[in-house]
Formats: structure tokens, sequence, C-alpha cells
């Protein structure tokens, strides 16, 4: 009697595993499921770039959770270097600065303005999310400025949302870009 309870119990427990049903061993239920989650990440990316591009400041803020933008940039030092120079402030290692400050002020509306995007790398766990890429940030086609991206995400009930983005920069005019850095 035991051993036709424990058959039962395997025998609902195997009917009932959507993974057997559909065909696919965990193994390959969990590629499945990674696959989707990096194409609606990737998905995410687009709409970033789309924003930028269309210089859409509520579209960009609708990609941040509850549209809370936490948009951190770090300057190479000689980029700092660079700024302070020019500014006469000092630059400090962490600055509330990106794009959507940009896109924000009518006095850049008439520049064409992107940020591509190269090498992403994705680590999720289907609820939390990890993007790094190298960019760089275009303003009438010309590299303004270039370096690594990082973005934190969480998975909302919308959608994938940035939770935190920070950039390192280096300014074009300190380095050019060198060659193979979006590949």
């Amino acid at each position: 009697m035991k051993k036709s309870f424990l058959s039962l119990i395997l025998a609902a427990t195997i009917i009932s595993s959507p993974d057997l049903v559909a065909g696919q061993t965990p193994q390959q239920e969990a590629v499945t499921q990674q696959r989707a989650v990096e194409a609606e990440i990737r998905s995410l990316m687009s709409r970033f770039d789309a924003a930028i591009r269309a210089q859409d400041s509520k579209g960009l803020a609708a990609l941040f959770y509850d549209g809370k933008i936490n948009w951190k940039a770090t300057g190479h030092p000689k980029s700092r270097e660079f700024v302070a120079q020019a500014t006469k402030e000092a630059i400090p290692a962490l600055e509330d600065q990106g794009a959507h400050q940009l896109i924000g002020d009518p006095a850049y509306k008439a520049l064409r303005l992107a940020e591509n995007f190269g090498s992403p790398t994705i680590v999720s766990d289907g609820q939390l999310a990890t993007v790094t890429f190298r960019y760089n940030f275009t303003a009438n086609d010309q590299i303004q400025n270039w370096g690594s991206e990082s973005w934190q995400l969480v998975k909302a009930d919308d959608g994938w949302k940035i939770v935190n983005l920070l950039f390192s920069y280096t300014l074009s005019a300190v380095a050019p870009m060198p060659d193979g850095h979006l590949k």
C-alpha cells in the first residue's frame, strides 16, 4: 500500500511539472527563461536609446523604478581635471549627472543626441538584474564621451525598471575613444 501511495505522489509530481509537460528538462527551462529575460532587458535598452534620441524626458523617466531617476557619473581623473579647469570648480569622483539632464534642457533641443551600446553583459535571476556595457554618447554624431555603464534592474509588475544607473566617462577632448570600444 505504501508503495502505491508513493507512486501516486511521484506520478502527480511528474504530471504537474510544467518542465516535463512542456518537454523541457529543468536546465532547458532555465536557459529558455534566461533568454526571455535577456530579450526583455534588451528591449528596455532599446527604449532607453529611443527616449534619448527623441529627447523624451517623460519616456526616459518611465524606464526608472517609480520614475525616480538615480543616475550617477564618475569621470576618469584627467576628464574631471579638464572639466574643473573649464568650470573653475572641483569635480567630485561621483556626481549626479546624466543625459536625462540634457534632454530636459530646451537649450539642447536642436542637438541630435544618442547613446550607443556595445558588449552588453546581463546577469539575472529573473527578478533582479545587472547590465553592464560599453557606450559612447554623441551630439550631432560627434562622440562627446565614452566609457562603461552599469544598470541595476528590478522586475516590476509592468516590466523591467532601472533602479540605479552608474557610468564612467572619458571626454573625447581628453582622449579619443579607442577602436573597438563598442565591440
